[in-house]
């Protein structure tokens, strides 16, 4: 699975730029660009290393492979470069297979957070609440996410409106969580553009708006929020908020989600192919989607599969 990294490029020194520019030359199809990173990283040039990894990681300068990455990172990690433990972590956590290890993101993450990357802050915060990689620690994750927020970190931010929302390790204060929500909103946060729609939608703790529960829904699918690309593919399906009926962009959305494995927008688009609406009906579509679906737990998707399958075993069955 390709890892999605909102990537660091943080410049350190003037001595750096050089790279950066041959990075950007690299980027847009340079091979002696690319070379010349190469022959650094491989002098041990730390910063060379950790620009390997970027090159790798996003496909742009380098094959798009998650496991060279993860090498080049590490080779930074090593040496103490913050933005490669923070990349090294991400990469740990978000994988699925033979690079997927919880624990080792958490100590790269650490590792970072620990040198006041803020959004290692956020992420190290993050990892400690929901226990992954290790223990859950409520007292310590938030202490992590308010050190973050202390650095107008987003996301800090909106994981520290979530425990004000739900009065986890402060007394329940939905004016404060929405506060919080709206400054991680501003500040770019997907999750927290989402929560705001959610909100604006009930009108729990700000003013009821359709047109602004909409707003930011948009917001937050445009980034590829799944859940808000879901959301949006309902609005477009039912024709609520003020937006006309229309099948062919609830699919688009729903596609949108699908595609990155979300397990109701997997159902959805293939009830859409069941039944030709939005999308040509198709039925192997529509079981395909169904079986992704069902593999992920997705209860109607099992039964839908189970009933595809029944079918087709009678089918099978020799007549007397």
């Amino acid at each position: 699975m390709r890892v999605a990294l909102a990537l660091l490029l943080v410049v350190a020194s003037a001595a750096a730029a050089p790279l950066d520019d041959l990075a950007r030359k690299a980027a847009a199809g340079s091979a002696e660009a690319k070379a010349q990173i190469e022959r650094q990283a491989k002098a041990g040039d730390t910063y060379a290393e950790h620009l390997m990894g970027m090159m790798h990681v996003s496909g742009k300068g380098a094959e798009q492979s998650d496991v060279q990455a993860l090498e080049w990172f590490l080779r930074a990690a090593r040496k103490g470069h913050a933005d490669s433990q923070h990349n090294a972590a991400v990469i740990y956590e978000r994988t699925e297979g033979s690079l997927k290890d919880p624990a080792e993101a958490r100590r790269w993450v650490r590792a970072a957070a620990e040198q006041g990357l803020a959004r290692s802050q956020a992420k190290l915060g993050a990892l400690l609440l929901d226990g992954v990689g290790g223990a859950a620690n409520l007292d310590d994750g938030r202490d992590w996410l308010e050190k973050a927020a202390a650095q107008s970190e987003p996301y800090a931010r909106y994981r520290l409106g979530m425990l004000y929302l739900e009065g986890r390790g402060y007394e329940r204060n939905v004016g404060t969580a929405v506060k919080l929500f709206q400054q991680a909103a501003e500040g770019g946060d997907r999750e927290a553009r989402y929560r705001l729609a959610l909100l604006h939608g009930t009108g729990n703790g700000v003013e009821k708006s359709d047109e602004k529960a909409l707003a930011w829904l948009r917001k937050s699918a445009d980034q590829g929020l799944p859940e808000a690309e879901f959301l949006l593919s309902a609005i477009y399906s039912t024709g609520q908020y003020g937006v006309q009926r229309d099948d062919r962009q609830a699919v688009r959305w729903m596609r949108r989600a699908a595609v990155q494995g979300y397990a109701d927008a997997e159902f959805s688009l293939g009830l859409a192919y069941a039944e030709g609406r939005g999308v040509k009906k198709d039925a192997q579509e529509a079981y395909g989607w169904m079986l992704r679906a069902s593999r992920r737990g997705h209860g109607p998707a099992i039964a839908y599969v189970k009933e595809i399958q029944s079918l087709r075993d009678k089918k099978r069955q020799p007549r007397d």
